[in-house]
């Protein structure tokens, strides 16, 4: 049986991943000419992992009704 805790643990680390990602991105985008290519590129990998952690986020929420629910 799955096991709430490590699961919360598992998603926060996966978040903290994420935003580290989506941090480093946007310091590479804004080293960047706006009119290179590379910047929508970059920013379209920005969206999307956003859009991941938006899910992860819900995860979350999830995870830590059903840790309260128990205790």
């Amino acid at each position: 049986m799955p096991d709430p805790r490590e699961d919360l643990r598992a998603t926060e680390q996966a978040i903290h991943e994420d935003a580290q990602q989506v941090q480093s991105l946007e310091e590479e985008k804004g080293a960047l000419d706006p009119r290179d290519p590379r910047v929508g590129e970059l920013s379209e990998k920005v969206g999307r992992l956003a859009a991941g952690l938006k899910d992860k986020a819900a995860a979350e929420i999830e995870l830590s009704e059903e840790i309260r629910a128990i205790d």
